[in-house]
């Protein structure tokens, strides 16, 4: 028969007349507080135009058009006082490989995956949601929070 001893930061298993110790350093989390009026500002229903700006960043003929429309909605999400909005995520309708892509708002990057493919760090999260359609496209703030948006503009909150 086992028992187990030990302080928070360390486990003894007590094993007839051996003991296993197992010692796991001590690890302090502190997660930021989340702004109350940054959280109601993402509540804010997205305009026709912006889902509509959004859906064409993908296909925009140029590079110069791509750059103009992903332009346009840095201002807007400037203008609702969102936060640092990194980028979108969002399931990618191009056909096979590609099953989703990102949109960094930082250098207007699109950037498409297939589902073997390794997403950035900061998008993991948003991964899951782009598989289904249900969300028009995921947001990714600076201070983490990922936000879902459904494809009548409404935050998935």
């Amino acid at each position: 028969m086992s028992d187990f001893t030990g302080s928070k930061n360390t486990v003894r298993r007590r094993l007839g007349d051996r003991q296993a110790v197992q010692t796991t350093p001590q690890k302090t989390v502190t997660a930021a507080p989340i702004d109350p009026a940054l959280m109601l500002a993402r509540r804010f229903t997205r305009s026709a135009d912006l889902m509509d700006a959004v859906q064409q960043v993908d296909t925009a003929p140029s590079a110069v058009a791509q750059s103009e429309i992903v332009q346009w909605i840095e201002q807007v999400y400037a203008y609702q006082g969102t936060g640092i909005l990194v980028g979108m995520f969002s399931h990618c309708y191009l056909g096979a490989p590609y099953v989703d892509h990102v949109l960094t708002l930082a250098g207007s990057i699109v950037q498409h995956y297939t589902s073997s493919d390794a997403v950035p760090v900061e998008y993991q999260a948003a991964r899951p949601l782009a598989i289904s359609e249900q969300y028009a496209f995921i947001e990714i703030y600076a201070d983490g929070i990922v936000i879902p948006i459904r494809h009548d503009g409404t935050a998935a909150l």
